[in-house]
């Protein structure tokens, strides 16, 4: 059996469509937690152990809803001004805490997936969108972004 796609969801019938693929029957131990449902296992205190899904996804385990991700946009810094501004996503507030290794996101339709917009390493300036690891606007803060989306060095530097 499957989720429904109408109707009433309720957390019991998700539990039970993770452990037996039965939405609506088998028996589940209280409490069931969304943490476990999406991640796996019972780390956040459910009754049952839930099987890992989705394990290739970025972040994993999930580390929370849309209301966990910041904005920001950049600029490819060869040419700027010219150059087409792309909007990402990271989960930690870039302005006090952007660093290397964070994650940058891209919003897809079916949510926030790590962002491989560069073919390689490339350098994006933060423009007009206040201090970034304490540089000013003026003083042009920028990162260099892996292809799979990580930041690698962050720094001041106008072009």
């Amino acid at each position: 059996m499957a989720v429904p796609t109408s109707g009433v969801l309720t957390m019991l019938g998700l539990a039970q469509e993770a452990l037996y693929g039965t939405y609506g029957s088998g028996t589940i131990t209280y409490s069931i937690h969304m943490y476990d449902l999406v991640n796996g296992g019972n780390s956040a205190g459910s009754g049952n152990s839930y099987p890992a899904v989705n394990t290739n996804c970025t972040p994993n385990p999930a580390s929370g809803g849309a209301s966990n991700f910041y904005a920001i946009t950049l600029t490819l810094a060869d040419n700027p001004g010219t150059n087409p501004e792309v909007t990402v996503y990271t989960t930690r507030n870039p302005i006090t805490g952007l660093v290397t290794n964070d994650v940058l996101y891209y919003y897809g339709g079916a949510g926030y997936v790590a962002w491989t917009g560069a073919s390689q390493t490339y350098s994006y300036w933060i423009y007009n969108q206040g201090t970034f690891f304490g540089c000013t606007s003026a003083s042009c803060p920028n990162i260099s972004v892996s292809s799979s989306g990580v930041v690698t060095t962050n720094g001041c530097q106008c072009p």
